[in-house]
C-alpha cells in the first residue's frame, strides 16, 4: 500500500515538473526599447555618426541613426545588435538581462577601419617639351575611326535593339506614351494613321531604305 501511494506521489511531482518547466519554456523574454547614440572618439573629440546601419543579428529588424547620430529600435533581452558603417570597424552589443522598466539606454562608440592600399608609385615627365614629343607619337590612325563607326553603324544598332532587352526606363516610357494617346482619344474614334502625313513620310523613307525587302 505504501509502495502504491508512493508511485503515485512520484507520479504527481513528474507531471508538476513537466508543467512547470514547459510554463517555463512559454514565457516570453521581456522586450525593452532600446535608445543611444552612436560616436566615435579617434580624435579625442566626440564627434556623432550619422547613417549607421543598427541592425539586430538574425532578424530583419533595425534602423539607421539619424543626423545627431541617435537611435532607437525594440529588442528583446539577450539579443545582439550589430553597428556598421563605411569606414568604421563593426560593433556588437549583446542586450543584458534582468532590466528593469521596458527602456534601456546606451552610447556606442565606434573606432575608425584603417585600410592599407599597396604602394603606388607616380612617374612625372621630366618636363613639357618630353610630354609634347610623347603625345605626338601617339598612334592616331583611322583605325580605331573605322572601329567606332563599324560598332555605330545602323545595322550594328538594330541587331542591338533586337537582342538586348528593355529596361525599365523604356517600358515606362512606351506605356505612358501609350495611355497619353488613349487619353487624347478617349471618348471618340481612334485617329487613323493613314491620314496622317508623318506617317506617310515614315512609310516611304522605309520603303526608300529597303525595311521591306525579305532578308536573305
Amino acid at each position: 500500500m505504501d509502495r502504491q501511494l508512493f508511485m503515485r506521489f512520484s507520479l504527481l511531482a513528474f507531471m508538476f515538473l513537466l508543467v512547470s518547466v514547459g510554463m517555463a519554456q512559454d514565457e516570453p523574454t521581456k522586450v525593452v526599447q532600446f535608445s543611444g547614440r552612436v560616436v566615435t572618439a579617434d580624435n579625442g573629440k566626440i564627434e556623432k555618426l550619422i547613417y549607421v546601419n543598427v541592425a539586430v543579428e538574425g532578424t530583419p529588424r533595425g534602423v539607421n541613426s539619424d543626423i545627431d547620430g541617435f537611435f532607437s529600435l525594440p529588442v528583446r533581452e539577450g539579443e545582439t545588435v550589430l553597428f556598421s558603417t563605411v569606414g568604421y570597424e563593426r560593433k556588437k552589443f549583446t542586450i543584458p538581462s534582468g532590466i528593469e522598466g521596458n527602456m534601456f539606454s546606451k552610447d556606442i562608440i565606434m573606432k575608425k577601419d584603417t585600410l592599407f592600399l599597396p604602394e603606388a608609385l607616380i612617374y612625372p615627365w621630366p618636363d613639357k617639351d618630353y610630354f609634347k614629343i610623347e603625345f605626338l607619337a601617339l598612334d592616331v590612325s583611322d583605325v580605331f575611326e573605322d572601329i567606332v563607326a563599324e560598332n555605330l553603324s545602323p545595322e550594328k544598332m538594330q541587331i542591338l535593339r533586337e537582342i538586348l532587352p528593355v529596361d525599365g526606363g523604356e517600358v515606362s516610357k512606351i506605356e505612358l506614351n501609350r495611355a497619353a494617346q488613349n487619353y487624347y482619344s478617349e471618348g471618340q474614334l481612334k485617329p487613323q494613321n493613314i491620314f496622317n502625313p508623318l506617317s506617310w513620310k515614315k512609310f516611304i523613307d522605309a520603303l526608300k531604305r529597303g525595311d521591306f525587302k525579305k532578308k536573305e
